[in-house]
């Protein structure tokens, strides 16, 4: 009887000193900051943002966020390496407790233009008593409500704080003791304006987005409410005060262990003793090409590799989902350029690891890569694998073993996991395909006249 996977050499990598030196953060103003990030970027990016059809296909999903460094003009600067932030599509704000807290949806919402439709998550240094607040949609949570075609001036960004305080965004939250501008005292309003809007809510109005979606279940959703929920609580009821850490404990520890949660990858650790923390440290953009290289690259035609990856293998057990999947997407959307608050160049960086390879090029890479960038191509690409791992399976005689161990048993639950996955991925091939014939048929009728559409 078949109970473990294939034995493999062992390779143990021994990390030099001096590369985990210079893997050390220095804290700045903002997310976190070093002298040897490396450039991700420093142009115009374009818009790349799946096609209608996504929030049909998936019903829930989550973005991992790395926005660029925001420079206002004429006030405080964010730190070099950006800010990292997460958008969980099906999750709603709770109102019936005293701070931010998150429930499942009501609803399915496929509007983004929709408070209902999902909240966006972002740690800010000054919260003393909650760890993250919630935006209610994506038109205030990304573009603070503004469309691409409108100024970005003091008068919209003025309507925007006010939507995020009517809302109830900062209700209950407890502010340390923040910088402000000569002559302005402290309040609430005077830190949306100066330390929230663009950070926490607005992100485009000064920064650059990359992002990293990947479909999850409901039951997913309900896994990363239940532990965001739990940060904010441990702090509002007092059992701690939130001290953020750039090096220890950051924006993107929480996004990246939120998505722990729900088994999309392993969690990092917060707070260990300095040299330990060295292996947990948490940038933006390494996080948004570390889940989308995860989410679309990862051998999931090997199934001894998903045996080995403790996230993978605890995520098809207990969820019937594994994070390789259709639907898997890189997306980027660029700063508001009609813009008179905010430098529109774009920083961004990323923290080359010692051994690892080149963090910026694998980044360019899947910026420019259909099958992360296109939702048509993406679902071509997962058919094609979906229908090699089941063209290799074997025969059902030799998968019924008349003692299943713990590996054969996974191992069919896998077979039959990619089989679903096969006919789920055919059926939004079909749709897609069928509405994309039925748009240009419809272009068609319109740009030729009714007389002249026969070839004479």
């Amino acid at each position: 009887m078949n109970t473990e996977p294939p034995a493999r050499p062992r390779v143990i990598a021994r990390p030099i000193l001096l590369g985990l030196l210079l893997a050390a953060i220095v804290l700045t103003n903002g997310c976190l900051t070093n002298d040897r990030l490396a450039p991700l970027y420093d142009w115009v990016v374009p818009t790349r943002w799946p096609d209608p059809e996504y929030d049909e296909f998936y019903p829930y999903y989550v973005e991992l966020c790395a926005v660029s460094q925001f420079r206002p003009k004429g006030g405080i600067e964010g730190g070099i390496p950006g800010h990292g932030t997460l958008y969980l599509k099906g999750a709603c704000l709770d109102p019936s407790h005293g701070y931010p807290r998150l429930r499942r949806c009501e609803a399915i919402s496929t509007d983004e233009l929709e408070a209902g439709h999902g909240t966006g998550i972002s740690v800010n240094r000054w919260f003393t008593n909650v760890n993250w607040i919630g935006v209610p949609g994506k038109h205030l949570f990304y573009n603070g409500n503004v469309t691409p075609w409108d100024v970005l001036d003091q008068a919209a960004a003025a309507a925007a704080a006010q939507a995020a305080l009517d809302l109830g965004v900062y209700s209950g939250v407890e502010l340390g003791e923040y910088p402000t501008q000569e002559g302005h005292e402290r309040s609430l309003e005077d830190f949306v304006r100066l330390h929230s809007m663009g950070t926490d809510f607005a992100l485009r109005y000064g920064r650059t987005i990359f992002c990293s979606r990947v479909p999850v279940e409901a039951p997913q959703v309900d896994a990363m409410i239940d532990f965001l929920n739990e940060q904010n609580r441990q702090y509002a009821e007092g059992e701690a005060d939130y001290e953020w850490s750039g090096y220890s404990d950051n924006c993107v520890h929480l996004v990246h262990n939120a998505l722990a949660a729900a088994h999309i990858w392993k969690p990092l650790s917060v707070r260990q003793t300095k040299l330990k923390q060295l292996f947990n440290l948490a940038v933006p953009a390494n996080e948004f090409v570390d889940l989308t290289d995860r989410t679309l690259l990862f051998e999931i035609e090997d199934f001894g590799k998903i045996w080995r990856d403790s996230a993978q293998h605890k995520a098809l057990l207990e969820y019937d989902w594994l994070s390789t999947r259709h639907g898997a997407m890189s997306m980027t959307m660029p700063v508001h350029q009609d813009n008179e608050l905010y430098d529109t160049s774009v920083r961004l960086f990323v923290l080359q690891r010692p051994f690892s390879g080149s963090a910026t090029n694998k980044a360019n890479l899947i910026l420019g890569d259909g099958r992360a960038t296109e939702l048509y191509s993406n679902l071509r690409f997962f058919k094609a694998r979906y229908e090699a791992i089941l063209a290799e399976r074997k025969t059902e005689e030799d998968e019924i073993f008349p003692n299943l161990g713990s590996y054969d048993e996974s191992r069919v639950r896998y077979y039959e996991y990619i089989e679903r996955q096969l006919t789920e991925v055919e059926q939004h091939l079909g749709t897609y395909q069928e509405r994309t014939k039925q748009m240009f048929e419809e272009r068609y009728q319109k740009a030729v006249p009714a007389g002249t559409r026969e070839v004479k």
